[in-house]
């Protein structure tokens, strides 16, 4: 539940059965989570020193995924979660050295 595979880039440039990605966004996506650190500390470093498509953050003590691919969309996106569902939130670097 919750998972988007036509979105995922967790599915790098995997097929499907009909031989087609996965995930046409292509790239690779990992979840990652360092023991005793903020999250968002760790997501701001990612954002100023590493190319990114996408970074998501599901709070300052959760894992947060980050993405590599042809888009280099640099987006992150906070997710917060309301009455059971996660709400995205788009943030700008400002926005995510704030939350730090």
């Amino acid at each position: 539940p919750g998972i988007a595979p036509t979105l995922d880039q967790h599915s790098a440039c995997e097929l499907n059965k009909q031989g087609r990605l996965v995930c046409p966004r292509q790239g690779a996506a990992i979840d990652l989570i360092y023991p005793r650190k903020n999250s968002y500390q760790i997501a701001l470093w990612l954002a100023q020193h590493t190319p990114f498509d996408r970074l998501y953050l599901y709070g300052a003590d959760k894992p947060l995924h980050i993405s590599y691919g042809p888009e280099q969309s640099r987006m992150i996106v906070q997710l917060a979660t309301h009455q059971g569902r996660r709400i995205p939130k788009r943030l700008t670097l400002e926005q995510l050295k704030g939350l730090c």
